[in-house]
């Protein structure tokens, strides 16, 4: 595999998955979630938690000198952008508004999968007898 591949290929699964957030954004209309409370926001939580795990991944493997809390930190930061700029997207779709909740959500979830992600690797160095700092999987 090359250089760049390589560089490349732990962000490949969060741009798929932001391609497909995109996508369902652009949707005028989704298909109704059951009627609960907070379903709206959970599903929020839920698909950004994922999107926070899957930035942790990219971010260890591309940058493995930094810690486990500024990897999670960048991570969160970056998914809570892209719910963001999501949130602007669908203020433009027909039938479709912006809701400040929904990003809060998005935030909220990006941290938790962020978080999950960074534990799990912390787990894995430590049975593999790494230090925090070498974050190569």
């Amino acid at each position: 595999m090359s250089g760049a591949l390589r560089r490349a290929a732990p962000w490949l699964p969060s741009i798929a998955y932001m391609t497909l957030i995109w996508a369902l954004s652009s949707q005028s209309a989704l298909p109704a979630l059951p009627e609960l409370p907070l379903n709206d926001k959970i599903a929020h939580f839920v698909e950004y938690a994922i999107l926070g795990g899957l930035y942790a991944y990219a971010v260890l493997r591309t940058w493995p000198q930094l810690s486990l809390l500024r990897a999670l930190a960048i991570a969160a930061l970056l998914t809570s952008a892209w719910g963001y700029l999501d949130e602007i997207h669908q203020a433009f779709v027909p039938g479709r508004n912006s809701d400040a909740r929904d990003w809060i959500a998005d935030t909220l979830g990006a941290i938790v999968g962020a978080t999950i992600a960074c534990v799990a690797a912390a787990k894995t160095y430590r049975k593999a007898g790494r230090r925090e700092g070498q974050n190569n999987f």
